[in-house]
């Protein structure tokens, strides 16, 4: 009898070493085009609502770089010149709004199964969500989320094979009209769309449009649906590279439910415009300034209950030159989940000129799931980045979460150079912050000024937490690097 334990044993033994040493290699193939890569994917998705049938999700692949690729053939590096993508690694997104009733009070129960060797363990990300996986088998897990819980699931620890799932309800299609551009299913090679006043885009669930858009001047835009704008066919070069949606001058501008996709440059950049409201988007984009909102001379911002994956800055807020009579501020951003690749998440700055002050920031209520950047200074998960002569103040970021990114440190309040220096930086709160992860990887976050003449005065730390534990006056050295140049730096423990 113990001889048929110890056999057992033995076998059981040797089958989960056998697991062990099947690697998972991805479906990708890095010899195709983009356009033609992100046609494949490592899952199959299913999703039921209650007891009912599983029907399959649409699954589609996008891109993503890694911080540890940038800068392999110099400062330029692959990131910025391959346009093939050869370095980029290819993640899976799932879209759907199957089983969800009219209000979207229901949870649906989604089944993934990821192709290839069987997988250990599997994290779902926000992990303040709580979502429970069920393990079926070693390729399968299944779960439920609520149609506002875009999530980020993870086989084995891989941030950049996972898959993104986002639930949605089914958006209210426009009455045919004149003033109606509708794309439905299908792919769409379209160039450049030209948008006026009052007109409304439509593209639809299972759509895919190749092409950007531009508005100049207009006003009472509309840019909805569940489809996707994508810049996989677009030239990623510095010199010809184009923002998916780009407006000058514009207001009452509000786009809701798309998803964006290989962005070559600015993602979402608007100039001087007024009265924005940015929902529900998405976004996966992997080129060096692919940044997913660009905020320049323009205020009387939402943007409110979003996903965001790019390699370099989720949100960055400028103050141009020209347009010279309007101001960054009245700025809101909450309800959000980001991941940035390399960069900031949240940066209020750089290029900020002097006659223009950026004030009245709220990001609140935002999941950070990955941070990665350390070096000066382009730091921080969150930032006010004091530089060109600008001017910043009136700043919130509140109830935050950082969902054990890898290696960025929390936050960086700094006077510092990007073309010149900034003036100064005043009344920036971090209320309700939370970092939850290794602590041993967590550089120490900033709160610095330049000289006598360029200082950073009233920065608030209100219950800001690691691991838990609140940073109060006396242990704030561990967790924080100050200077002279830095007054009035309040701690409060609650």
């Amino acid at each position: 009898m113990n001889k048929r334990i110890y056999t057992l044993a033995a076998c059981l033994c040797f089958l989960a070493c056998s697991l062990r040493a099947q690697e998972w290699t991805s479906v990708d193939d890095s010899t195709l085009s983009e356009r033609e890569r992100v046609r494949l994917s490592d899952y199959e998705v299913s999703v039921r609502s209650g007891r009912g049938e599983w029907r399959p999700a649409r699954v589609v692949g996008a891109l993503v770089s890694s911080l540890e690729r940038r800068g392999e053939d110099g400062d330029r590096g692959d990131n910025g010149t391959d346009t093939l993508g050869r370095v980029r690694t290819l993640m899976g997104v799932a879209m759907f709004t199957e089983g969800f009733n009219v209000r979207g009070s229901n949870r649906v129960e989604v089944e993934v199964k990821r192709r290839g060797a069987p997988f250990r363990e599997v994290q779902i990300r926000p992990t303040a969500y709580r979502i429970k996986a069920k393990r079926v088998d070693g390729h399968t897990v299944r779960f439920r989320l609520y149609p506002w819980q875009k999530v980020s699931v993870e086989f084995d620890g891989d941030r950049e094979h996972n898959l993104f799932v986002f639930p949605d309800l089914p958006a209210e299609k426009p009455a045919p009209g004149d003033n109606v551009i509708y794309y439905g299913p299908g792919e769409h090679e379209v160039g450049l769309i030209t948008l006026h006043s009052d007109q409304t885009l439509f593209i639809d669930e299972g759509a895919i449009v190749y092409g950007r858009i531009e508005a100049r001047e207009a006003e009472h835009i509309r840019i909805r649906g569940r489809g996707i704008l994508c810049g996989s066919g677009s030239v990623h070069d510095f010199q010809r590279r184009k923002s998916l949606i780009y407006m000058h001058k514009c207001r009452d501008i509000e786009v809701e439910g798309i998803f964006f996709r290989g962005s070559p440059s600015w993602t979402l950049c608007f100039s001087g415009c007024e009265r924005l409201l940015l929902e529900n988007i998405k976004q996966v984009c992997w080129m060096r300034n692919s940044d997913g909102i660009d905020l320049l001379n323009s205020r009387h911002v939402l943007i409110r209950n979003s996903f965001l994956r790019n390699y370099d800055d989720n949100i960055s807020l400028k103050n141009f030159s020209s347009p010279s009579d309007r101001t960054t501020s009245n700025v809101t951003m909450t309800g959000c989940t980001l991941w940035a690749d390399c960069a900031h998440n949240l940066l209020v700055g750089p290029e900020t000129k002097p006659e223009l002050a950026m004030d009245s920031v709220l990001f609140e209520n935002i999941h950070i799931l990955e941070a990665r950047e350390t070096s000066w200074p382009w730091r921080g998960a969150m930032a006010v980045m004091g530089s060109d002569e600008g001017t910043f103040r009136h700043v919130t970021f509140r109830n935050i979460w950082l969902d054990h990114p890898r290696g960025g440190q929390m936050f960086a309040v700094e006077i510092c150079p990007y073309n010149t220096a900034g003036r100064y930086i005043e009344d920036v709160r971090f209320q309700h912050v939370h970092f939850l992860g290794d602590e041993s990887r967590l550089p120490l976050s900033t709160i610095k000024g330049l000289d006598e003449k360029r200082r950073v005065d009233g920065v608030v730390l209100q219950h800001v937490t690691v691991n838990g534990k609140a940073i109060t006056p006396e242990n704030l050295s561990r967790f924080v690097e100050t200077n002279k140049y830095a007054t009035g730096v309040q701690v409060k423990a609650r």
